[in-house]
């Protein structure tokens, strides 16, 4: 790991413990790296600096309607399903045994669904230990309506069960590389007559 990087706002080579304070975010595999390195756990323990994690919007994943209420059909579900496998991930989420897992439109199931409505990615950066140790938000706050999906660095969801808890314990954030916002739904047959 290096101990020096180059701070394109200083102009100088600075400590990588001064990289992590800054929040232009100019190295950010070095700022990964760093969170675990003897020199950051120093700075924690010590008192000297704490965690603090900020959740940056993702791009919009899904369009509600103006009631709160969303309609998935069938034809539209395997279309998003089909765009969902390309970029980020899973839509649709199943709470089974205790566990998230992602969810096929062609299965049935009684279990409440989880739609993902909005994305964050978490990041982490040090702050002086005056500062509120409380997550942030960079743009718009995500909808008190949804419940948060934690996605660990290993590939696990986990369900939170409001934005008020995930605020409250913002330690569990250590190990996520990402946070969903997902709205509870059922899955519904309609039957259509023909004409």
């Amino acid at each position: 790991m290096k101990d020096f990087v180059w701070c394109k706002r200083a102009e100088r080579r600075i400590p990588l413990s001064g990289c992590l304070v800054c929040h232009d975010g100019c190295y950010p595999e070095l700022r990964q790296e760093a969170r675990s390195s003897p020199l950051v756990k120093k700075l924690k323990r010590t008192g000297r600096f704490k965690e603090r994690y900020v959740m940056k919007r993702k791009e919009a994943v899904a369009s509600s309607s103006e009631d709160g209420g969303r309609v998935i059909e069938m034809g539209e579900a395997s279309r998003q399903d089909g765009a969902a496998s390309e970029t980020a991930g899973p839509r649709i989420f199943l709470l089974e045994d205790g566990r998230l897992k992602p969810f096929s439109m062609t299965e049935y199931t009684r279990a409440t669904l989880y739609d993902v409505v909005e994305s964050f990615s978490v990041e982490c950066r040090l702050v002086k230990p005056e500062e509120s140790d409380q997550p942030i938000y960079e743009g718009k706050k995500p909808s008190r309506r949804t419940v948060p999906i934690l996605v660990t660095r290993k590939g696990d969801f986990v369900l939170m069960g409001s934005w008020e808890d995930l605020e409250a314990h913002p330690e569990k954030l250590a190990e996520v590389d990402e946070v969903i916002g997902a709205s509870p739904v059922k899955q519904v047959f309609v039957l259509k007559r023909k004409t």
